[in-house]
Parts: structure tokens; C-alpha cells; sequence
């Protein structure tokens, strides 16, 4: 294969995912559904992918080299089986199908980040994204649970921060990893022409974050419209309604609400205008 240009930040999409197409990868390790690599990309970012058990046994060969890497969609065992082999249930997931060694020509220079980022979540490839948008070029919103996240198990957290970026979230609710139900609350709701949901997530000091969307006759003739975005609430109040930018990522509704536990607990939320 031919030396590659040193600033290469190539990315491909796969399974709506978008994916790094060059890594270096510093550590390989057998999972329960697949194998888990975890490499740094041409700048020395961090980043986690799954791949298929046959690149863990390449693991001498491979690990420490820049790689081309090829990606492909797979049938797993669901992460809820827990790697019990009598379980049937599966999900499908974007899994690294090869790795080529990829040498850089020169070293790489100290760039700053592209104004368009490929980061479409703070969720790893290990979770599930119930949630994600950004509210603006330079924020990111995200809903990430586990894969066991079930009623009495796994987790759910909301995350926001600078998408592309080294520095630390600027906010991961709750901090301690605790099953969906205890973590947050919500609904969905039929509405002429479609539906709503919401996921409401408590903070400190009587603040709280809901997530949402939404579709049905808003249009000004009745057209069909959607909506999403994130809502910030004080003391029960809206403050702030952040839009999303484009069409959110995600899970959210009935169907995942009813596997993770999700409830109202009594509470209520109406769209935003």
C-alpha cells in the first residue's frame, strides 16, 4: 500500500455512523460480542471501536502501526445477554472488517481541529445512543445508556460539551452510573399528524434538561412538521429551549422507554413553538 499524506483525517460512513478511516492502536481485548480496540488517531486522540474477534488474534502484528481501517454492519449477541451463548437476542453494530498498515510520510502537523466535525455523539461504541444532536456548531448534546440498560440494571447519562474537542464535558448527569429509571423520567404521546416524546434529566438547584421530539400538523397549512431540541428548566420554568441543527440521532421513544424502565413519574412536558 502507498505512504499516505501525514495529515490524513479521512472519515467514512457506515451504517449512519461516521467512522475514522486511519488509527494506531494501543490496546485489543475479547469481548462477549466482539473485539474491543482502542486507538489514537493522527493527532493522538483517543477513540474505541468494535471489530470483528479475528483482528484480537492480530493483535502483535498490529498493534503500535497506523492503519487503514475498513468497516462493514454485523449481527451480534445483544449486549444483554451478557455473553450467555443460549441467548438469541442480537443488535446490529458497525464492526472494523480489516486494518492495513497505513505509514505516515512525515510527521503530523499540530492543525487545529476542522470548523466541521465528525463527532455525532459522547456515546462510545459500547453504548447506546438514545439521544444526540447539536444545539450548535460548537455544542453537542447526548443521551448515552449501556447496552443491559433495563430496569433494575446498567445506566443512562446526559452529556453535553465542545463536540471534537480535549477538553472535559462540561456536564454528565447524573455523575454516578445508576439504572435508567433512577436517572430520568419520560413519555411519549400521540399528536395529530404524529407523536412526542420527552426525557427529563434533574440537576442541582432545581435544574433539569429534557430532551425532545416531535412530529405532526404544524406546518402553516397543516403541513407536517418535526422538531427537536433540548429544554432547560428551572424550578419547573422553561429558561432556554436549544434547537437542534438537523435531525437528532437516537432510540428515543416508546419502544426503548419500555425496555429501559422509562416512566413519567407524574410529570408532563409540552413541546416547544
Amino acid at each position: 500500500m502507498s505512504a499516505l499524506p501525514a495529515a490524513a483525517q479521512d472519515t467514512v460512513t457506515v451504517g449512519g455512523e461516521r467512522k475514522r478511516a486511519f488509527g494506531t492502536p494501543t490496546a485489543f481485548q475479547n469481548g462477549d460480542t466482539a473485539c474491543y480496540v482502542t486507538l489514537k488517531d493522527d493527532r493522538g486522540v483517543p477513540f474505541d471501536e468494535l471489530a470483528d474477534f479475528d483482528l484480537c488474534t492480530l493483535e502483535k502484528s498490529l498493534k503500535g502501526k497506523r492503519l487503514a481501517l475498513t468497516y462493514k454492519t454485523a449481527r451480534v449477541m445483544a449486549g444483554s445477554c451478557q455473553g450467555n451463548p443460549d441467548c438469541k437476542k442480537s443488535e446490529t453494530v458497525v464492526l472494523i472488517a480489516s486494518a492495513k498498515p497505513a505509514p505516515l510520510t512525515a510527521p503530523a502537523p499540530a492543525a487545529p481541529m476542522p470548523a466541521k466535525s465528525a463527532q455525532t455523539s459522547f456515546c462510545t461504541p459500547t453504548e447506546t445512543i438514545v439521544f444526540s444532536c447539536r444545539t450548535s456548531p460548537t455544542k453537542l448534546v447526548s443521551v448515552c445508556a449501556s447496552r443491559d440498560a433495563a430496569p433494575n440494571k446498567g445506566y443512562l447519562q446526559y452529556r453535553t460539551g465542545k463536540p471534537d474537542s480535549r477538553e472535559p464535558l462540561d456536564l454528565t448527569l447524573p455523575a454516578a452510573q445508576v439504572p435508567p429509571p433512577q436517572a430520568a423520567s419520560g413519555e411519549s404521546f400521540p399528536l395529530a399528524g404524529g407523536g412526542g416524546t420527552w426525557l427529563r434529566v434533574s440537576a442541582k438547584n432545581n435544574i433539569a434538561f429534557v430532551v425532545y421530539t416531535g412530529i405532526g400538523n404544524w406546518g402553516p397549512r397543516g403541513e407536517t412538521r418535526e422538531k427537536a431540541g433540548v429544554t432547560v428548566e428551572r424550578d419547573g420554568k422553561t429558561v432556554a429551549n436549544l434547537k437542534c441543527i438537523g435531525k437528532p440521532l437516537g432510540l428515543l421513544g416508546p419502544d426503548w422507554f419500555a425496555k429501559a424502565g422509562i416512566t413519567a413519574k407524574g410529570q408532563d412536558f409540552d413541546l416547544p413553538e
